[in-house]
C-alpha cells in the first residue's frame, strides 16, 4: 500500500514547473486578454453610438436637401402685420372657414378646426382654436404666414407636429383676440 502512494506523489521540480506556467498563464490571461476584452466592448458601444447617429441623420436627410434645394426667391422677405383687430363674438363660426382657405392656399388640408367653446361662456376676451391640418414642412411657412395676415390673430401657442406615412400633421393651438 505504500508503493501506491509514493507513486501518486507528484516530484516537487514538476510542481514549481506547474506553479511558473499557471502563473505565466494567469499573467497572460489579465495582461493581455481582459483589457483588450474591456476595449472591445467600449468599441462596440461606440459602433453602436454613431450607427444609431447614422440612422437619424438618414431620417433627417430629406428634410435637409428640401430645406437646401429650397428656392428661397419664391419667399417675401417681408412678413404680415396687418392692423390689430377683434373678432365679433357673432362671427366666430366664420373663422373655420378662413382657416380651410388659408390652408389651401399653403397647399395643406385642413382636417380638423374646433373653437374651445368654454371660454366663451366665461365671457374671455379671447378665443382658443385647435386646429389639425396635414401637409409638406415646407408649405408651413406659408400657413403661419396666412395666419398672420388675419388681423385678430394674437398667437400660435403650441404646435405639435408629427410626421405620418403619406405627409407631416401639425396640430396648432390659435389665440383669436374677442370683442
Amino acid at each position: 500500500m505504500y508503493h501506491k502512494i509514493k507513486n501518486l506523489m507528484i516530484p516537487k521540480r514538476t510542481l514549481i514547473y506547474m506553479t511558473v506556467c499557471l502563473f505565466g498563464l494567469f499573467i497572460t490571461v489579465f495582461i493581455g486578454i481582459v483589457p483588450n476584452w474591456i476595449s472591445l466592448m467600449s468599441l462596440d458601444r461606440k459602433i453602436t453610438n454613431l450607427q444609431l447617429q447614422l440612422e437619424e441623420k438618414k431620417q433627417i436627410y430629406p428634410i435637409y436637401n428640401l430645406l437646401k434645394n429650397n428656392d428661397r426667391q419664391n419667399y417675401s422677405m417681408a412678413l404680415p402685420f396687418p392692423a390689430k383687430n377683434k373678432l365679433l363674438r357673432e362671427s366666430i363660426d366664420l373663422f373655420p372657414d378662413i382657416l380651410k382657405s388659408i390652408s389651401k392656399e399653403a397647399g395643406m388640408d385642413a382636417i380638423s378646426i374646433s373653437p374651445d367653446l368654454n371660454l366663451l361662456s366665461t365671457g374671455s376676451k379671447f378665443l382658443i382654436v385647435n386646429a389639425v391640418i396635414r401637409g409638406d414642412f415646407l408649405n408651413f411657412r406659408k400657413l403661419l404666414i396666412g395666419l398672420g395676415k388675419v388681423p385678430y390673430s394674437e398667437s400660435v401657442e403650441e404646435i405639435q407636429i408629427q410626421q405620418k406615412k403619406d405627409a407631416m400633421e401639425f396640430k396648432l393651438k390659435i389665440r383669436l383676440a374677442l370683442a
